[in-house]
């Protein structure tokens, strides 16, 4: 699977937020007009009760906010950049500086786990994590996520 198929340049954002909840908020609107997702508040509020259940910081300076809503047409995912840091109450306690946001229509289950565990693989390589957070444009970040 190659994931870049799954994104483009719009939906990836060098974050301005502190606060994990208003990251969440900041990269799903980066969907806003894209034709994918009809109505982002809802896609925010899913991701907000999903993220009090429990965490999506997995540790490592990575949080991968998901879910799955019957008014996603096509699984699409965002990726958010944070050079300095957002608090996320992770697993390992660290600053989250890497967020990929992954949304998925209702029955997508089986792709929707497919992805998730391709863009692991490609998170779980240090240099290219590293190499993620120290893009200079979202051009690059579909570049590098495009040769993992």
């Amino acid at each position: 699977m190659n994931i870049v198929e799954f994104t483009r340049p719009a939906f990836v954002k060098k974050l301005k937020s502190k606060n994990k909840y208003k990251a969440i908020e900041e990269l799903a609107r980066t969907f806003d007009g894209s034709g994918l997702v009809d109505d982002i508040d809802s896609v925010i509020k899913a991701l907000e009760e999903r993220e009090n259940i429990m965490s999506t910081g997995i540790g490592y300076g990575i949080a991968i906010p998901h879910a799955r809503l019957a008014s996603i047409k096509n699984m699409v995912f965002a990726v958010g950049i944070s050079k300095k840091g957002i608090e996320y109450d992770s697993i390992d306690n660290n600053p989250v500086h890497l967020i990929i946001l992954v949304l998925a229509g209702e029955k997508q289950h089986k792709e929707y786990l497919k992805l998730l565990s391709s863009i692991m693989t490609v998170l779980k390589k240090e240099k290219m994590k590293e190499r993620l957070i120290a893009s200079e444009s979202d051009e690059e970040v579909i570049e590098i996520l495009g040769k993992s």
